[in-house]
């Protein structure tokens, strides 16, 4: 069963979806291959139900759980041919939480390749899988604990829409949607965002990105749930190379 808030930004995300997928216009296709490796930021936040072992944390509630990051690290790389493109994201966090005489951290790792194929100018269907490895660690009055940690692979399917405002400026939408219990009971992605192409080699790009996952798998002390909602501005730089 998909709680309220998330079937609410499910919908939303469908309806954004349907939004911009209206308009003519053929892509007008590059000859030869072109590379687009990218670095950026993901200032998220998180809501939602994390459970380590025996115990849950609701995040929506400020009061059971303080949440820090202790490390993060991202990018990811597109690897064009005429309207096709291999595009490979990767996210890695290490999240640190203290509630009371409690303390511990959550380890995530998002590996996201997809292949896409660009139907018009501002319609890129694709389709791929999302790998997710979770794991965490509690420290107590007890001692130090660790939940086993668990790896997923979730198949999705999704569309990249762009839009220009001016020459070197336009609005664009990233969403896809996973899971059907292969992995994950469902996940899904928004992420509308703007990019300004400085130059020729380099745009900037800042956006607000949400990413839903509802998995839970394991038992006892090796239990991991993992029902999160991350959301958050995100900002980034793509180098564009043509090869």
């Amino acid at each position: 069963m998909i709680a309220h808030g998330h079937r609410r930004r499910f919908l939303l995300a469908l309806l954004l979806t349907s939004g911009f997928a209206a308009g003519p216009g053929r892509a007008q296709e590059r000859d030869g291959w072109s590379i687009e490796p990218s670095l950026y930021l993901f200032l998220a936040g998180l809501t939602g139900t994390v459970g380590i072992g025996p115990f849950d944390f609701d995040l929506s509630s400020p009061s059971d759980a303080i949440w820090h990051i202790n490390f993060g690290a991202m990018g990811g790389v597109r690897v064009a041919y005429g309207p096709w493109a291999l595009n490979t994201d990767v996210l890695y966090a290490d999240l640190g939480w203290t509630n009371g005489n409690l303390s511990g951290s959550v380890q995530e790792l998002i590996f996201e390749p997809t292949l896409s194929y660009r139907v018009y100018s501002w319609l890129e269907p694709l389709a791929g899988v999302r790998y997710l490895r979770a794991g965490a660690d509690v420290d107590g009055p007890l001692g130090h604990s660790h939940a086993a940690t668990r790896g997923w692979v979730d198949p999705i399917v999704g569309v990249r829409l762009q839009a220009p405002l001016a020459e070197s400026v336009s609005v664009n939408f990233r969403g896809d949607v996973g899971g059907f219990s292969v992995g994950s009971k469902l996940t899904w992605q928004l992420f509308p965002y703007v990019t300004w192409r400085v130059a020729k080699i380099l745009s900037l790009e800042a956006g607000y990105r949400v990413l839903s996952i509802d998995y839970e798998n394991g038992s006892g002390a090796n239990r991991v749930k993992f029902d999160v909602v991350e959301l958050g501005v995100q900002i980034g730089v793509t180098f564009h190379i043509d090869l």
